[in-house]
């Protein structure tokens, strides 16, 4: 039976990069941020619910959904966001098992923003947070989107503190120094995840 392996962390945290190391190491990986990009693709099942949610502006002309103005709306409005993420969590939650159901690997790693927010954690046999400060996750966000500081920290308020994620998380591992530093951390954990599944 595979098991899974959750790994989640704030906007900025490196989380991509543990992701990366997990494969590095023959792990697959689930990304939900992909799939759930999938869900506003005219062939996904909450394709027409999502679009109802914001109205005529959120399709294009040629029936694609208008990401831009969807992304717009959900950042000024909690509520809207909260409706937006009912109608995708499961989605995406339903696309990973059956993907995960299908593997034959031993293990495999999902890639979770909101992995605890969305209740993704239930399904994993462990939990990963990748933790780092506020400002240098400003600092790194706002360079690698062009953003504005306020942007970032607009994004970070949707999003469980590295303090909530500690308390619930298996493991954590931290990343505030060079890449070359987090990936040598990263190794060992990896080898601590495994040991432990075996």
């Amino acid at each position: 039976m595979t098991r899974i392996i959750g790994i989640t962390g704030g906007i900025g945290s490196g989380k991509s990069t543990l992701a990366a190391c997990f494969r590095e190491h023959g792990i697959p990986v689930l990304d939900a941020d992909a799939i759930a990009r999938t869900a506003l693709s005219p062939q996904s099942a909450c394709f027409s619910e999502a679009i109802a949610l914001f109205g005529e502006q959120a399709q294009n002309a040629d029936g694609t959904a208008n990401r831009a103005y969807i992304a717009s709306c959900v950042f000024k409005d909690q509520t809207l966001l909260k409706r937006l993420n009912e109608i995708i969590h499961p989605y995406v939650i339903e696309t990973m098992l059956k993907e995960s159901e299908a593997s034959d690997a031993p293990l495999i790693v999902w890639d979770v923003p909101l992995l605890f927010e969305s209740g993704c954690d239930a399904y994993c046999a462990c939990t990963v947070a990748v933790l780092c400060s506020e400002d240098l996750r400003v600092a790194r966000v706002s360079t690698r989107d062009s953003i504005t500081e306020e942007q970032v920290r607009a994004r970070m308020a949707q999003q469980m503190t590295d303090g909530q994620r500690e308390q619930r998380a298996t493991y954590t591992i931290r990343n505030e120094g060079t890449e070359a530093e987090f990936r040598s951390e990263a190794e060992a954990l990896i080898e601590s995840v495994r040991k432990d599944l075996a």
